[in-house]
């Protein structure tokens, strides 16, 4: 459905008067135009757009899953598609969502395709233990030149972190920092922020850094998670007790509450995080 179909379609719906819902942003001519699909108003007067929204009570991302058909977006799906074919390490999945990713991208030179192609190239390298050369990367490259990172950026390199080598991952450790404190507690990134901080710690105990996995775990404990964040929640006590451990503390102050991680994370159907959690401890303990 067009945008503006969308948008009168709320309206309606809403029982929202047009002289409301235009106020002083626009004309009543301008909005009969852009109504009728006549003027597109997206592209020539974005603010009156975002105008209209705020009146509607309706984000522009809210708008763009109406528009959709009360679906993600197509690029939402793919990449969703792509996230779990590398955490299955399903290579013929991957290559299959490569070959999907470049008739995408090179007839419409789209960035999102061309960045997914850089992020398969990584994970499937990763998977192959093969070598690769990053600065023919283009989303390496991009996310290195960036300076501020929105939830796009933040999701690629959440994809990508894990087939990254310690020296690969050093140049977006300050990045990352910095974009984080951006953030705060703002409720949108609150929870992906946190999810991001977690791998980074699993990534650096991996790796058997246990200095940065440190220092990433103090950063945890500044969230204020709310009771509805079960996952998030089971992650935190685990780290928290994790960090005791780290600390050489007396078994007896962690290991029955990592146990009890591992039990949950089970009975909540989490085969894989408890896995995580067992692999994790082992890695510190041997």
């Amino acid at each position: 459905m067009e945008y503006h179909k969308v948008i009168s379609e709320l309206r309606t719906n809403k029982n929202i008067k047009v002289s409301d819902l235009i106020g002083d942003n626009m004309s009543r001519s301008s909005y009969n135009r852009f109504i009728s699909g006549k003027t597109d108003i997206y592209s020539q007067h974005l603010l009156a757009l975002l105008a209209l929204l705020d009146q509607l009570h309706v984000s522009f991302s809210k708008l763009e899953y109406i528009a959709n058909g009360y679906n993600t977006s197509k690029e939402d799906t793919f990449f969703l598609k792509v996230i779990l074919a590398a955490r299955a390490k399903d290579h013929e999945g991957l290559i299959l969502c490569y070959r999907q990713a470049q008739s995408l991208a090179q007839p419409k030179h789209n960035d999102f395709y061309t960045h997914v192609l850089g992020a398969l190239d990584l994970v499937i390298r990763q998977l192959k233990s093969q070598p690769y050369n990053l600065s023919d990367n283009a989303l390496y490259t991009y996310l290195i030149q960036a300076f501020s990172w929105t939830d796009y950026e933040f999701k690629f390199f959440q994809l990508i972190l894990p087939a990254l080598s310690p020296a690969e991952l050093e140049p977006f450790l300050a990045k990352i920092e910095r974009n984080l404190a951006k953030f705060g507690s703002a409720t949108p990134y609150n929870q992906k922020s946190f999810n991001l901080i977690c791998d980074i710690i699993f990534y650096f105990i991996q790796h058997q850094n246990y200095v940065n996995a440190s220092h990433y775990l103090t950063l945890l404990e500044n969230y204020d998670l709310t009771e509805n964040l079960v996952y998030e929640k089971l992650l935190l006590t685990f780290f928290t007790n994790l960090k005791k451990l780290l600390l050489h503390q007396p078994a007896n102050t962690w290991r029955r509450p990592l146990t009890k991680c591992i039990a949950t994370a089970k009975f909540l159907d989490m085969p894989n995080l408890a896995e995580k959690f067992e692999q994790t401890i082992l890695q510190i303990t041997n």
